[in-house]
């Protein structure tokens, strides 16, 4: 295979939702079946591991320097309707969650508002299972039919959601280094919203809900203990803080990663200690 692969050196701040500033030693861009073929080809060659990134919003960079093969998803963006009949669409990876949701909402049709404040990309919405909390028992898999992806053998797979293991915050794609996601389709049942707007009301909620003031990834930790996190609320190391408004949530103003690294192992040391247990939701990358 010919190596046509246009990887270059990057410094910047715009590629995780916490803003933090990184040298990317290996930065490329998908906008093609070939193209990841490519990249993925060079990878293996090069010993390295790739990434997968849609709009960061859930990605936290813990080195100064970046040695992972970062691969942005540029494919086209598109929502093809697939059988009027039965509300199924086709929507590809890199539409935007506002996007599909404004469309949804201009066509009467029901889909995951819930989700309406989420900067997220489709295909990291579907990676990471992207829902509510576990007591709203909600998540973009509720519309979901099947995902076509593709893998590190280059073959375009389609798999159904029946044959998907979903766990709250999880699926086969959460942060895995060998599968893109292509696009999904959904079905979007017609919905009569009797003149309410599911959509700003649930960016009303947000901001009375959520904490948005400064560059965030949402929720750090998929489990955690409440307590801990409570008395962890309005701890600040640096420009970086766990928010004083919402629980499990760290705000950053810094371009340094480290007091963002610092305060999640603080929260993880007290869950050692207090003999609890905690995962991380953010994906870390190398």
């Amino acid at each position: 295979m010919n190596n046509k692969c246009n990887i270059k050196k990057l410094e910047t701040n715009t590629l995780s939702g916490y803003k933090t500033f990184h040298h990317f030693e290996n930065y490329g861009e998908i906008e093609s079946i070939e193209d990841y073929k490519e990249y993925v080809y060079w990878a293996k060659e090069h010993d390295i591991d790739l990434y997968f990134l849609g709009n960061g919003s859930n990605t936290l960079f813990v080195n100064k320097n970046i040695k992972t093969l970062i691969l942005k998803n540029k494919m086209p963006k598109d929502i093809r309707l697939i059988s009027e009949d039965k509300n199924l669409y086709e929507v590809s990876s890199t539409v935007m969650m506002y996007e599909i949701l404004n469309f949804c909402y201009k066509k009467s049709l029901d889909s995951f508002y819930f989700l309406a404040s989420v900067p997220a990309t489709i295909g990291g919405a579907l990676a990471m299972n992207a829902g509510e909390g576990k007591r709203a028992n909600k998540s973009i898999y509720d519309f979901v039919e099947s995902v076509t992806y593709i893998d590190t053998d280059n073959l375009v797979k389609k798999i159904d959601r029946r044959d998907m293991n979903i766990e709250f915050r999880k699926t086969m794609f959460t942060g895995c280094q060998d599968k893109l996601i292509i696009s999904a389709t959904f079905k979007f049942p017609s919905r009569d919203f009797a003149g309410i707007n599911p959509l700003k009301e649930r960016i009303m909620w947000s901001k009375t809900n959520q904490d948005n003031i400064a560059p965030n990834c949402g929720s750090v930790f998929s489990k955690q203990f409440g307590p801990i996190m409570k008395l962890l609320k309005g701890l600040k190391i640096g420009k970086a803080q766990f928010s004083s408004k919402t629980n499990n949530w760290l705000n950053n103003k810094s371009e340094d990663h480290r007091p963002v690294l610092t305060l999640i192992l603080i929260a993880k040391i007290l869950h050692i200690l207090l003999g609890r247990k905690c995962e991380i939701e953010v994906i870390r990358v190398k």
